[in-house]
């Protein structure tokens, strides 16, 4: 990686450390979000079937606008990578 500017690898270590910073804060939270699932499987198993249903749908609404939460950070990603990427790719090109 010595061929890359000094920008540029500052820049990739900057968004890897805000990253990894995230997955952390992501990660300690997991073990709460278990305990929060395994109570929510316990109240739903002691609702009669129609409220059973209606929480399943409740679910169901949650993990897709957290899916879509997910995908909408994959392509800042995406953008981010271009953002970086095609500012050396054109300097090599002019060169």
């Amino acid at each position: 990686m010595s061929n890359w500017p000094d920008w540029f690898l500052e820049a990739l270590r900057q968004r890897f450390y805000q990253l990894e910073l995230a997955s952390e804060q992501q990660a300690s939270c997991s073990s709460e979000d278990n305990n929060l699932f395994t109570q929510m499987d316990q109240f739903k198993t002691n609702q009669n079937e129609d409220i059973q249903q209606l929480l399943s749908e409740w679910e169901e609404a949650i993990g897709y606008q957290l899916s879509q939460d997910k995908q909408s950070i994959y392509m800042e990603g995406v953008k981010d990578g271009m953002r970086l990427i095609l500012p050396v790719m054109q300097s090599t090109n002019i060169r």
